[in-house]
């Protein structure tokens, strides 16, 4: 036989609390018995006819502009990162950086350099 090897999870999850439901024919069975009204359920969601349909819970609802305008804010706001990277930042004058030499160093300079000084 082979063992198996399991590595020590290292995941922050953790497991829902699970509670068991009561049966739907005992539930109809103490309302019944009992002559309790039924209290939990759906909310109510129809409306008259004269009065229409609500847009909330319309399933024909267009949400092409709702997410068009979504869409065009996360691109601008992109577009503007990459504008701001592309931008250089001005500089009144260049920089010159002047190297100071190490009269530590046992070098010898060359002719090229000895002309130059």
């Amino acid at each position: 036989m082979g063992y198996i090897y399991r590595k020590p999870s290292k995941s922050s999850l953790t497991s829902v609390e699970t509670v068991e439901g009561e049966p739907i024919e005992h539930k109809i069975e103490r309302i019944v018995s009992n002559k309790e009204p039924i209290s939990d359920g759906a909310p109510e969601i129809f409306t008259e006819r004269k009065e229409g349909v609500k847009s909330a819970y319309n399933i024909r609802t267009d949400r092409w502009e709702i997410a068009s305008e979504a869409m065009s804010k996360v691109e601008g706001s992109i577009q503007a990162k990459r504008d701001a990277k592309g931008k250089i930042s001005k500089v009144d004058e260049p920089k010159v950086v002047q190297l100071k030499v190490d009269s530590v160093s046992e070098a010898k300079p060359t002719e090229g350099t000895s002309k130059a000084e």
